[in-house]
């Protein structure tokens, strides 16, 4: 009783303390999220004050809580309610004291067993991962196709830099040109596969493999495959911006590719995770689909689109985060308790 009639506990429990608190870290978590955070530096949310105002607010709504505990008056809803933002905060506090964040860069068949956090400090994994592979998809617009000419009709002029039949004269078929695609052509007799698609095409004089150097449209091309009744296959490129080039040995057909301008579909990382000598895990990483083992989360965030060998991923270790998944589950609890719960019973009790 005397505690609480205390100067300073009246101070700490009080209900304005509580909103001017909440204001200020409302106000910098604002411009937390307005000014971008520099990943090698102590962002704004890992900072020693930031940190102080979470302890202020944690111990103003604990002091506040016990100021006005009656379990007489007040409902049992509205009692894990308050609890389970105590519980929240705990856990955000345990995620910014001890937690870790950093970034890693890993090349095709590249492994890592440590990364570097925040504080350009290493932090050693416990375990290694490895890239296996790096895969990059884009979306292909509706109006892109491969057009498909009867060679008895060669009337071809040039229009921005290549060459167009003259409106549909000659025109037999268009086929998307999603990779996996077959199509009859009209009534030849005659099959159309699309095989694969680079956007810049480029083939290695000495071995003839076929890469792509970069995902920029630089050279964008489609390997077809061609099959006649007699199921003798033909595979060949055709190329966007030199449509005048592709390898058919078939005089019954000229191929155009009309591309159009790709946007990024997604970017995924095939990982294995190696662990006392052995591969313990293999995972795809992609946007919003994390992979998660020993504690630390491996997030798809970055890659280069001049060179599709490697892949960036963010590390992070939050031992508080089940903490903050418990408190919010408390949260929903005290509300069904307090919405639901309690008025059916007392519609029982009528």
């Amino acid at each position: 009783m005397l505690i609480k009639q205390a100067k300073i506990w009246k101070f700490i429990s009080s209900l304005k303390l509580a909103i001017w608190l909440l204001g200020i870290i409302a106000l910098v978590s604002l411009i937390g999220t307005l000014i971008p955070q520099n990943e090698e530096e102590v962002s704004v949310y890992q900072s020693w004050w930031f940190i102080l105002l979470i302890i202020l607010f944690a111990l103003n709504l604990s002091a506040c809580l016990l100021s006005r505990l009656s379990l007489k008056n007040r409902p049992l809803g509205t009692l894990i309610c308050h609890f389970s933002v105590l519980v929240i905060l705990l856990g955000a506090l345990i995620g910014m004291l001890f937690g870790q964040k950093g970034y890693l860069k890993l090349s095709r068949q590249e492994k890592a067993n440590s990364f570097m956090a925040s504080e350009s400090k290493e932090v050693n994994l416990g375990f290694s991962i490895r890239l296996d592979d790096f895969i990059y998809n884009e979306n292909i617009d509706p109006k892109e196709k491969l057009l498909i000419y009867s060679i008895q009709n060669d009337a071809v002029c040039q229009m921005d830099g290549a060459s167009h039949k003259n409106g549909e004269e000659g025109l037999i078929a268009k086929i998307p040109t999603d990779p996996g695609t077959e199509r009859e052509i009209s009534a030849t007799g005659y099959k159309i596969k699309v095989l694969r698609y680079l956007p810049d095409f480029v083939m290695d004089i000495a071995t003839k493999k076929v890469t792509s150097r970069s995902s920029q449209a630089n050279n964008p091309a489609i390997e077809v495959e061609l099959r006649d009744k007699n199921g003798a296959r033909e595979s060949f490129w055709v190329f966007a911006r030199y449509p005048d080039i592709h390898q058919s040995k078939t005089p019954n057909f000229n191929f155009v590719y009309h591309w159009e301008m790709r946007r990024p579909k997604d970017f995924i990382s095939r990982v294995t995770i190696i662990k006392d000598g052995l591969e313990v895990l293999k995972k795809e990483i992609r946007v919003n689909f994390p992979l998660q083992f020993g504690g630390y989360s491996f997030f798809q965030s970055s890659y280069d689109p001049e060179n599709l060998n490697w892949t960036g991923l963010t590390v992070v270790r939050d031992p508080g985060v089940s903490l903050v998944y418990l408190g919010f589950g408390l949260f929903i609890l005290g509300l069904c308790i307090r919405f639901y719960i309690n008025p059916f019973f007392k519609t029982l009790k009528k």
